[in-house]
């Protein structure tokens, strides 16, 4: 489903090769950890896959396209159909209800406000907080918070999750409960990649890699 071929980063302004001739297979239901030293290039992959940046050189192919050289506008539309963030910081709007901010991402689909919120109280049930949907994240816990993070990134029933190290930050419980959504997640048809610093969490994919120097080891060759 995501596929990379001999792909590269190189960021001119300063000389920097944050990727270098990666390859990397993701098939539909898999759940893929990565890790790797800060600066390895784990937040530029994670750029380059949700289609928040581009190539320098290779072919980034997404359910068989190659999406390496489209435009924006293409680019964003594919992003909002296909792909499902999990931030470390959560990025949650703190004036809308847990609600209001996991049925944002449908808005761009302009379906009706109804469906929306429907969809929205779906997803938040889908991670344990049906009894949460009307807080606002300042009245709750950060585990709490990146469960409607999830929650949002499920919604609109994405091609993969995209978890960027969603545990940093957390107490271990929360980290702990955070993990085994995902593994429900997983078990429910998700295909998930993770990024993280965090071993542990790493070891409980079922497909495990590391970033060193930009340089992919375990991704898979095409």
């Amino acid at each position: 489903m995501l596929k990379l071929i001999h792909a590269s980063k190189i960021y001119h302004e300063s000389g920097v090769c944050a990727l270098h001739d990666v390859n990397l297979t993701v098939r539909y239901g898999d759940y893929v950890s990565i890790t790797g030293a800060s600066g390895s290039g784990k937040s530029t992959l994670m750029h380059i896959l949700g289609l928040l940046d581009t190539l320098t050189e290779g072919t980034y192919l997404l359910g068989g396209t190659d999406v390496s050289h489209l435009p924006p506008q293409a680019l964003a539309r594919l992003r909002s159909e296909r792909i499902g963030f999990v931030f470390q910081r959560f990025q949650l709007l703190p004036g809308m209800t847990a609600l209001e901010n996991v049925a944002l991402p449908l808005a761009l689909k302009g379906l009706p406000h109804a469906v929306r919120l429907g969809r929205a109280a779906e997803a938040l049930g889908a991670v344990g907080l049906s009894d949460r949907m009307m807080h606002k994240p300042g009245q709750l816990s950060g585990g709490q918070q990146q469960r409607v993070a999830i929650a949002r990134a499920i919604v609109a029933k994405p091609s993969v999750v995209l978890a960027d190290e969603p545990t940093a930050g957390l107490d271990p419980a929360a980290a702990a409960d955070i993990l085994t959504l995902l593994d429900g997640l997983h078990r429910a048809g998700n295909t998930i990649v993770l990024i993280t610093h965090d071993r542990g969490a790493a070891a409980r994919a079922g497909r495990r890699m590391e970033l060193e120097n930009g340089v992919l080891h375990g991704g898979e060759s095409f």
